[in-house]
């Protein structure tokens, strides 16, 4: 099971009555970023008096952690704290290093009021744009019509109707983009999963080899075209394992073959097998044992498999029978 880190947002005094639930909480992915190595100094001053500001971190690249913001609902027992609080966004995570301080103070949240040591810093979180909504001004040749008022311009697939400057026009839900301006059509591209409008129109998704490029969360990735695994989990290089010749990773990533003795191991179909290093044979067809006959010097097998000396020859030099 995917271990998840849940960040909860902090509220600093209890509200009477109840709200709609909002995305005030972070759900923290681990991830792998192919970015380079780098790092950042950095001074982080916290808006809660009760924590120093930390000067000179060391901010460490590429980010640890992507969170996104989530709804929590049906938590069992009720909560008896705070309610939601503001809503957040998504946030990548990095690595940091601060001198150390141990400030102390209570802080309340839906889970209750708790009394805490900080020790140190260990994470610096920074929020990712979210793509804004966009008006989409009309054209001729998708004329909405003069008005006076909002409620006088028509609506359009995930877009609703403005009026600006008396002309009708449309403005785009979150998440939804009017990539070919064109209003009759409304907001006809999703970028939270568009892979040739990942974020944006026109933000198209790279094609590392053996893959196809997706796009969630408005976020670009890769799906391996069979039979290829990204088994290094960097989509920069694409799908790089074809399992079904890979000994390293013969039928799923990390399946390495055996290397019985005198032999080298292959992968042939999603299955390991065995080749054997000359002069060595496999007479026995048992891959367990690798390679067990020498034919050089081996009086039941002399040059090859089942050939036995005897008689007047009943010594094997060099794979003839002398």
């Amino acid at each position: 099971m995917r271990r998840i880190l849940v960040c909860l947002a902090l509220s600093v005094a209890l509200l009477p009555s109840p709200v709609a639930a909002q995305a005030d909480h972070l759900q923290c992915f681990k991830i792998k970023d192919t970015t380079a190595k780098t790092t950042y100094t950095a001074d982080l001053t916290p808006s809660d008096p009760n924590f120093p500001a930390a000067t000179g971190c060391t901010v460490r690249v590429p980010p640890r952690l992507l969170c996104v913001d989530v709804v929590k609902s049906n938590v069992v027992p009720p909560p008896v704290g705070a309610p939601a609080g503001a809503p957040t966004h998504k946030f990548l995570c990095y690595k940091v290093k601060c001198l150390k301080t141990q400030p102390t103070g209570s802080v309340q949240d839906q889970f209750g009021t708790h009394n805490i040591t900080v020790k140190s810093t260990s994470l610096l979180c920074a929020p990712v744009p979210v793509p804004t909504t966009t008006t989409t001004t009309t054209t001729s040749t998708t004329q909405l019509g003069s008005c006076q008022a909002n409620n006088q311009c028509p609506g359009a697939p995930n877009a609703i109707g403005l009026c600006q400057g008396g002309m009708c026009t449309i403005s785009c839900n979150s998440g939804f983009a009017n990539c070919n301006a064109n209003n009759a059509d409304g907001c006809e591209v999703s970028t939270q999963n568009n892979a040739s409008n990942c974020g944006g129109c026109g933000l198209m998704c790279p094609t590392p080899p053996n893959s196809t490029p997706t796009c969630s969360m408005a976020m670009c990735g890769i799906a391996c075209t069979s039979p290829f695994l990204n088994c290094d989990g960097m989509n920069g290089n694409g799908c790089e394992v074809n399992p079904t010749s890979d000994a390293s990773n013969c039928g799923s990533c990390g399946t390495v073959c055996p290397t019985p003795p005198n032999s080298t191991p292959t992968c042939s179909m999603a299955m390991c097998g065995i080749a054997c290093t000359s002069p060595f044979l496999n007479c026995d067809v048992n891959n367990v044992n690798g390679c067990e006959v020498n034919p050089t010097n081996d009086n039941m097998n002399c040059g090859s498999c089942g050939v036995v000396c005897g008689g007047g020859t009943p010594n094997c030099v060099s794979g003839t029978c002398q």
